[in-house]
């Protein structure tokens, strides 16, 4: 409770003074496929990365706005979280809760999904000015998830 208080109360002023990014409009593309007949992907804001990768840099602040390469059949064992910006030990016990590679690949074993796509993308989700995230690295990552015929983007954050 008083670490909560501790990061309400720190936290609480600065969230005030947050430049967010105000999204007006939201481009909606309905499924036109069934769910067992889609390719899902994953991507995390979540600090997920493989542990041969290279960490995020959480020292600077600026942020990370890079992203890691995760394969579909990356074992979540050799999954780390790399963020300071939350509480991730649940995630280091069981990186599912906020990469759920695991269950997305019983759904696809189960045929309640279509796939799960070759290739999906962790971030660090401190990026205090999100311009070269939106200007860069998303659009890169979007449009990987195009070529890659991806229907469905299953995001979770920490």
């Amino acid at each position: 409770m008083d670490s909560f208080k501790f990061f309400t109360e720190e936290y609480s002023q600065k969230i005030k003074k947050f430049p967010f990014i105000e999204n007006h409009s939201s481009p909606w593309t309905p499924l036109e496929k069934s769910l067992n007949d889609s390719k899902v992907a994953i991507i995390t804001t979540a600090g997920v990365h493989p542990k041969s990768k290279k960490s995020f840099d959480v020292e600077s602040k600026k942020g990370d706005w890079s992203y890691r390469e995760i394969l579909k059949d990356q074992p979540s064992s050799e999954l780390m979280v790399t963020h300071t910006h939350y509480d991730h030990s649940d995630a280091d016990a069981d990186i599912n809760c906020v990469f759920p590679i695991d269950r997305l690949r019983e759904l696809e074993n189960e045929k309640i999904i279509g796939r799960l796509a070759n290739m999906n993308y962790g971030f660090m989700g401190f990026i205090p000015n999100p311009t070269p995230l939106r200007e860069g690295t998303a659009k890169e990552v979007a449009q990987k998830l195009k070529d890659a015929d991806v229907d469905i983007v299953f995001l979770t954050a920490g």
